[in-house]
């Protein structure tokens, strides 16, 4: 499956990745947001920099979600660096006591040089969106 990989704060071990079949479109990210979850016009915007805590909260990138809901829901986050093919059999699970304060992470996939997240989009709206 394909996925988006974005940084985690310049962290040369550590990124995000975003299933690419969760998203709908990509479009530039012209809102700046202080909380994870904000609501305006029908639409719910979540800052993953400010959901991870990150030092640099800027989020260039608004990933339109694909929703079965009347809501659209946008994830803002940080640059997206590259497209990646990652078989899902090679995705690890989390430790069962991460899993449980990062329930929205389906698990991790592992290279030479880094660590990818990988988030569940359907459980990170579960967890988030009202």
């Amino acid at each position: 499956m394909k996925y988006f990989i974005c940084a985690l704060d310049n962290n040369p071990t550590g990124s995000l990745g975003i299933p690419a079949e969760s998203i709908e479109r990509i479009v530039p990210a012209e809102r700046e947001q202080s909380t994870v979850c904000d609501t305006e016009n029908e639409e719910n915007f979540i800052s993953l920099p400010m959901l991870l805590k990150l030092k640099n909260n800027a989020a260039p990138h608004g990933l339109v979600l694909k929703t079965n809901g009347i809501k659209k829901v946008m994830l803002l986050c940080p640059k997206i660096d590259i497209e990646l093919e990652i078989p899902e059999e090679d995705i690890h699970s989390l430790p069962e006591a991460l899993s449980e304060s990062l329930g929205f992470f389906k698990g991790a996939y592992f290279t030479n040089q880094k660590v990818i997240l990988i988030i569940d989009p359907g459980k990170l709206m579960e967890s988030i969106v009202i």
